[in-house]
């Protein structure tokens, strides 16, 4: 790995509105961009009512006062919208391209980031802060345990009673939100409410990587330890799942950003659960920031979340993380340059290279 200067624009030094806003990844994501698949109609309507959701956004831009408080009531308009499907369907995409299409104050950030800021700043100034958006785009929500059951509680209607709209992704259904993770039914009011605020656009499909990537083709940027040795000091696997227990989550973004190249040897599967959790979340975060990813590895990408301690309520973040992996080690090598690895472009059908990958059967089960 190669140490570079940088900052996280996940995890932001200073409390304002601009400090939140589409990772580097999706920065150019927009409604055009989107491409749904013709044989699942929702991922283009889930794409006309977003559009149609912004611009009746923008052109209220004006309207102050009672705007938004009032649900589905005449020129109020939306309040909430829930973007809910299984990873890959492109409902981040979609997200980002509302984020970019909206033309009022806006931030955009993920759950986690979310909890961060109102843990930072307490629930009150959180309100403020956020209450000054006229559109509020929350990535990945989910409810692990009680404690942000009860935050996202009073923060979504702390916010919308502040004029604020909301348009939010998840892979779980507003009603079944925190299942399987703690003892949900203790707070089924909660979970009720929260749900009840939301307009539900169901975005179906199959993971898009299937589609843009294959399940034949080699993983380039899977290598030989050898290899990878020569060309950057890479992590050992057990080093890094250390690392990762001393840093809160929300620091791994700071951390991430002293490299620009992220190589690991040695990765396997992992022993337990909790190390499970840190890896998902690190690995969104390099995915947000558009990290290059090198591994080693004779683990196959479907073997690293055994389920012997079982998936539970887990089981779509665990599922979504390898279908990120496959996306990351699938961008071919363009080059390599001293010490580091620099990435590539796919051209639009979604063709890449073949460099010193797994077989295609490891390639093929990663992609199950």
């Amino acid at each position: 790995m190669t140490d570079v200067a940088g900052s996280s624009t996940a995890h932001p030094a200073r409390f304002d509105l601009e400090s939140f806003a589409v990772p580097p990844r999706f920065d150019d994501a927009t409604f055009e961009t989107y491409q749904p698949d013709a044989e699942f109609p929702s991922q283009a309507h889930a794409r006309q009512q977003l559009q149609d959701a912004v611009a009746e956004l923008n052109a209220s831009g004006e309207r102050r006062g009672l705007l938004g408080r009032l649900r589905k009531s005449g020129e109020q308009g939306w309040q909430a919208l829930y973007l809910d499907g299984r990873f890959g369907v492109g409902k981040t995409h979609l997200l980002a391209a509302a984020f970019h299409d909206a033309d009022v104050p806006k931030a955009y950030l993920s759950f986690q980031e979310l909890t961060f800021a109102v843990g930072a700043l307490s629930m009150q100034p959180a309100l403020d802060l956020f209450g000054q958006a006229k559109l509020l785009c929350l990535d990945e929500f989910e409810l692990d345990d009680p404690g942000n059951t009860m935050l996202a509680t009073s923060f979504v209607r702390g916010v919308l009673d502040r004029g604020s709209r909301l348009i939010v992704t998840s892979n779980t259904l507003p009603g079944e939100l925190g299942r399987g993770r703690f003892s949900a039914e203790e707070f089924q009011r909660e979970i009720g409410s929260l749900a009840a605020a939301f307009d539900s656009i169901r975005i179906d499909g199959e993971d898009y990587r299937h589609r843009q990537y294959g399940s034949e083709s080699d993983l380039p940027r899977i290598v030989s330890a050898d290899h990878l040795d020569d060309h950057g000091e890479p992590l050992a696997w057990d080093e890094l799942l250390r690392t990762l227990g001393t840093l809160t989550p929300l620091a791994y973004p700071e951390y991430i950003a002293g490299f620009s190249t992220v190589a690991i040897a040695g990765l396997d599967a992992i022993p337990d659960q909790d190390n499970a959790l840190r890896f998902v979340h690190f690995i969104d975060k390099l995915y947000d920031r558009g990290t290059p990813l090198l591994i080693s590895t004779d683990c196959a990408l479907a073997d690293i979340f055994p389920p012997s301690y079982g998936y539970g309520g887990f089981e779509r973040k665990f599922r979504r993380c390898g279908s990120r992996l496959y996306e990351m080690l699938s961008q071919p090598l363009r080059s390599e340059r001293g010490r580091d690895f620099a990435d590539s472009e796919t051209d639009e059908g979604g063709q890449h290279g073949h460099g010193h990958g797994l077989s295609s059967r490891y390639a093929r089960r990663a992609a199950d």
